[in-house]
């Protein structure tokens, strides 16, 4: 049925077919990159199958794997124990070294760039 779908939606002009499986093994999604052919890209979500070698999926066809939530439940680990730091301590100075400083955070925001947008489009 995954197959059939797949090859519907590949005639319909999709770009890349996505592939899921709740499996704690990759062979569904290898057993499908084998059967699908490389007929267009394909991509998988390895949420559960995550100890598989990366090559391996790499040699079954498959066109990309993204790692869908990895960071951020590595941030929801971190940011848990800076919380607990805060509370107990009543204060971010024993923190600051363990976070991001603040021009990190502008720079992944890009804030020169909208301040340059800002002169531009509404100070003319």
């Amino acid at each position: 049925k995954a197959l059939e779908r797949a090859e519907a939606y590949r005639r319909a002009g999709a770009d890349a077919i996505l592939i899921h499986s709740k499996q704690s093994t990759a062979d569904e999604v290898i057993q499908f990159s084998e059967l699908w052919a490389d007929r267009c890209p394909l991509l998988i979500v390895p949420t559960k199958y995550y100890n598989t070698p990366t090559d391996l999926f790499r040699k079954s066809g498959i066109s990309c794997v993204i790692w869908a939530n990895q960071m951020l439940r590595a941030s929801l680990i971190t940011m848990e124990k800076i919380g607990k730091e805060i509370y107990s301590s009543e204060s971010i100075n024993d923190v600051e070294q363990n976070i991001a400083s603040l021009s990190k955070v502008f720079d992944l925001q890009e804030v020169d760039e909208l301040q340059k947008a800002q002169k531009q489009y509404f100070n003319s």
